[in-house]
């Protein structure tokens, strides 16, 4: 999820503690993803949450960067785009203070990478050899009907055609970035964000599992309210759970992400990112051409996960060095932008203009 249809388009200038509960951007293909200055041909381009993102980014010369999946199209204003992203399911509800959003990861991709985004969050697109083709990379969300607290509604449904259409488009380069566990622990609910998504993967051996793990109200985690209410998957923090493979693409420099429920993956041949012995968190693997990422958690989409601020956390126990939670804010202790660059660096790995510019990213 990145949220409210994740991320915005973004135009690469050629001059310069929440409860998920225990008990989707318009577009079928053709009728239009949202957000701001969509160039996709059959859309209708509106701003939303995630909307289309918008890079500033140029090569040698003030030129656009080089890419080696499509070539780099500018308009007439030269704005260039280099990458470009569909976010296709609702975004997280959830998130510190259980009433969260995603700006702080659209804005972060809008002023600071290369990349441009379509959001279909609202009704499902069509996937289609045309419509996947505008793409280098696919974010798969939370696919369902309604996408509120407490109410899924029901799981999107994808035709078999529709699933040979992703397979095709991997095999010949696309990369798949899919996230999970957006709402329902299994306890007396029942699980639906798994369904779409696990339908869409069947052909790479990836399938979540349905189930909630990261649950703090059932581990023992008397400093998760510091940042915001999930467990740490990974690292040293008390109740973390978990380590990131630091000779992978995926881990590489991530010692810690909130995590909040979570599913497991299941793959007999996908390489382990993330994973605390017996369940795994987070896997990558290579289809044909293409590559493919899949993650159990939404919280690394929430604002507050990003920013280390939300309405229900006190800034001052941040500073106080009496208090438990000195310099431990979620932005302090998490390593939120490192995981979406390798994400979306391994994912779109066939363009080679992709960047994003944080002075917290390890290259």
């Amino acid at each position: 999820m990145l949220a409210a249809a994740w991320l915005p388009v973004i135009a690469c200038s050629g001059g310069g503690g929440g409860d998920k509960g225990s008990s989707a951007h318009d577009g079928e293909d053709g009728q239009g993803a949202s957000g701001a200055g969509s160039s996709s041909t059959g859309t209708t381009s509106s701003s939303g949450d995630f909307g289309d993102i918008g890079l500033t980014s140029s090569g040698p010369g003030g030129t656009p960067p080089p890419d080696a999946g499509n070539p780099t199209t500018c308009d007439d204003e030269g704005n260039c785009t280099c990458i470009n992203i569909a976010s296709i399911g609702r975004e997280g509800v959830w998130g510190p203070c259980s009433s969260d959003s995603t700006t702080a990861l659209q804005n972060w991709l809008n002023t600071q990478s290369t990349a441009q985004v379509d959001n279909y969050n609202t009704d499902k697109p069509t996937l289609t050899p045309e419509f996947l083709a505008k793409y280098d990379v696919i974010l798969l969300q939370w696919m369902v009907t309604k996408g509120a607290q407490n109410d899924d509604g029901a799981p999107w449904q994808f035709s078999a055609d529709e699933v040979k259409a992703l397979e095709d488009w991997v095999n010949n380069g696309g990369g798949l970035i899919a996230l999970s566990g957006y709402q329902c622990d299994g306890q007396g609910c029942t699980i639906h964000d798994v369904t779409a998504t696990n339908q869409l993967l069947s052909f790479a051996d990836i399938q979540f599992n349905s189930d909630g793990l990261l649950d703090p109200a059932r581990r023992n985690c008397p400093n998760c309210n510091c940042w915001g209410g999930p467990l740490p998957l990974g690292g040293p923090l008390p109740g973390s759970v978990g380590t990131w493979n630091q000779n992978t693409p995926i881990g590489k420099d991530i010692q810690s992400v909130g995590a909040y429920i979570a599913r497991s993956i299941k793959s007999s041949t996908a390489t382990v990112d993330c994973t605390d012995g017996t369940n795994n968190f987070a896997v990558h693997k290579e289809v044909g051409k293409g590559h493919i990422v899949a993650f159990g958690d939404e919280w690394v989409t929430y604002s507050g996960q990003w920013l280390g601020t939300a309405a229900c956390l006190n800034p001052q126990m941040y500073t106080d060095p009496n208090s438990a939670c000195y310099e431990r804010s979620a932005a302090q202790v998490f390593q939120i932008s490192q995981f979406w660059y390798n994400a979306i660096k391994y994912a779109a790995s066939s363009v080679e203009c992709f960047t994003i510019e944080d002075p917290a990213i390890i290259r």
